[in-house]
């Protein structure tokens, strides 16, 4: 049975319809998004994590400056920022993709 629906429906037709869903507080909000990303992340393989990780650590640090990416660089290993600088900037480092440099 195929009935269409009453182009002009009465309040009491409308009523009966309509599911009035709360407003969410900013604490409910936060609440559902954790909620959400745990049924997100526990569908996801570890190789699939990695590469959400991979994304999300890049995107920050792209927004960083020079400066801020440095100290960032040398907080986790002094030592670390100018190899990493000579990697990308030294056109003899060994390229293993044969992308010609480009990752």
């Amino acid at each position: 049975m195929n009935i269409q629906a009453n182009p002009n429906p009465t309040n009491s037709e409308m009523d009966s319809k309509t599911i009035l869903k709360p407003e969410l507080t900013s604490f409910q909000k936060n609440e559902l998004a954790q909620q959400f990303a745990e049924i997100i992340v526990d569908g996801m393989d570890t190789k699939t994590l990695v590469a959400f990780a991979m994304d999300k650590i890049t995107e920050y640090y792209d927004t960083c400056s020079n400066g801020e990416l440095k100290e960032e660089i040398d907080n986790y290993d002094e030592d670390l920022y100018d190899e990493l600088v000579d990697n990308v900037t030294n056109e003899t480092v060994l390229d293993v993709n044969n992308t010609g440099g480009k990752y």
